[in-house]
């Protein structure tokens, strides 16, 4: 069995977010994670690292294993979804989609082609939804859709899940024209009677290839797609947290509900799929980490998200450090190094403003960003692999040219970013400036770690 540093970390990542994914950790998942941990090699040093790895980065490791060794490994993700006597519909989800995306070849999921990725935290919840997606206009697959559109969402309840159809929705928005402007006059009060207007006149324009695009790269921030086949697009629902939301895509035949179909069926019976194990190595490991029955009493704790507030509640008010220091990686994400490693949760647009002014100590006024455009665009690619640079430039020009209340939104989500996790301390970390003056980062560079400067350098 060969598993090298990577392929360790990878495996710490994914194991650790199986045991988090229903919100609730037990004796059971910690005693079946310590012994994972023993059989496979993996180090602390490997479980800090794996906490700045992304659930994609970790399946993307995993991929590149030998079906040997992808055998064992599914059938440990298997084991450890159920050693706290349970498995819940997003652990059978996130099986599901390991299963996929790392490639292990089944009869079961032959001619299935699906990836899984990572995407920064999204400001709205897409738990249930189901989402057909396309790069172009599929006549075809629509076709099918439109056919079979009860038999889908039917076929998506059976797993409590909604199916959006981005043809039925705009349809319905148009019919609902009023109702819909009503709505939103209440639940986004801050849109003026212009802006509204602009929406009235323009429903009626879109289409679900642009709304499509649109959507992955403003809104599900998705620069690591790139959607070449009608696929659906769904979220895993695992409740941990974390700075980013897993989804799952899997390209759609010309026969969208017999595709739908099979990932039910290898969702229903994901704890029977079994590898045949013929290595002598395989066998052995996995014998290894059969479960054990301990009938003996256990101080026993369910670790929750509350107990994760408790934790960063304590240290930050009882930190060695005055200031916590920053850690920048390649990708943009910021962390708060002092304060329990608690990551900064940004959309990708204001991580690109933030990582500017942290490279800008003395301040920029923000007339003069347009200056900067090219140096923007730098980063941006940086963080995103999106490959659409029109679209990126696009992004960038509405924020340096203030198009609507761009800038004006990701400053206010950067300072509710900072501020949601330490308080009146964020002022130090914020961007700030009198109006009309240099916006500036009074924080000390000194207290500033970047995991790699020269990747946004201009």
């Amino acid at each position: 069995m060969k598993f090298n540093e990577k392929h360790k970390i990878a495996l710490a990542k994914v194991l650790s977010d199986l045991v988090q994914c229903d919100g609730i950790v037990n004796q059971g998942e910690i005693d079946y994670l310590q012994r994972a941990y023993e059989v496979f090699g993996i180090t602390l040093t490997s479980r800090q690292k794996a906490m700045r790895l992304s659930l994609s980065d970790a399946v993307a490791a995993l991929h590149t294993l030998g079906q040997h060794e992808k055998s064992a490994i599914l059938w440990v993700f298997q084991r450890i979804s159920v050693s706290d006597d349970s498995l819940d519909a997003t652990e059978k989800l996130l099986l599901t989609a390991l299963l996929l995306a790392i490639g292990i070849e089944l009869p079961q999921t032959q001619g299935i082609n699906a990836k899984l990725v990572s995407i920064a935290t999204l400001d709205f919840e897409t738990r249930n939804a189901v989402l057909y997606v396309e790069a172009d206009y599929d006549a075809e697959v629509n076709a099918r859709i439109e056919r079979d559109y009860e038999a889908l969402c039917k076929q998506l309840r059976k797993s409590h899940r909604e199916f959006f159809y981005l043809p039925h929705v705009i349809r319905d928005l148009e019919s609902k024209k009023q109702t819909f402007r009503n709505t939103l006059s209440y639940i986004e009060p801050s849109l003026t009677e212009p802006q509204l207007d602009h929406i009235d006149h323009n429903l009626s324009e879109l289409s679900s290839v642009f709304l499509s695009k649109e959507i992955f790269l403003n809104y599900l921030n998705a620069n690591v797609l790139k959607i070449e086949k009608p696929s659906f697009l769904m979220k895993i629902g695992n409740l941990k947290s974390g700075p980013s939301q897993d989804f799952l895509i899997v390209e759609t035949t010309n026969d969208p509900l017999k595709t739908l179909r099979r990932i039910s069926r290898l969702y229903t019976n994901i704890l029977k799929i079994h590898p045949v194990l013929t290595d002598a190595k395989e066998k052995q490991l996995v014998r290894k980490m059969a479960l054990k029955t301990d009938k003996r009493p256990k101080d026993e704790l369910n670790y929750t998200g509350l107990h994760k507030i408790i934790l960063d509640t304590l240290l930050k008010y009882n930190a060695n450090r005055e200031l916590s220091r920053l850690y920048i990686t390649k990708k943009g994400e910021v962390f708060l190094i002092d304060r329990n490693n608690t990551e900064v949760k940004m959309p990708a647009l204001c991580k690109v403003l933030y990582v500017f002014f942290l490279l800008h100590p003395d301040g920029v006024l923000l007339s003069h960003l347009n200056d900067h455009k090219a140096e923007l665009f730098k980063i941006y690619r940086q963080i995103s692999v999106y490959s659409d640079d029109d679209q990126l430039r696009k992004a960038i020009d509405n924020l340096t040219d203030f198009v609507g209340a761009t800038m004006n939104v990701n400053l206010s989500r950067i300072r509710k970013a900072f501020r949601d996790l330490i308080g009146d301390e964020a002022a130090i970390y914020l961007i700030k400036g009198e109006k009309g003056g240099r916006k500036i980062i009074h924080l000390d560079r000194s207290l500033v770690v970047f995991e790699d400067a020269k990747a946004f350098e201009n």
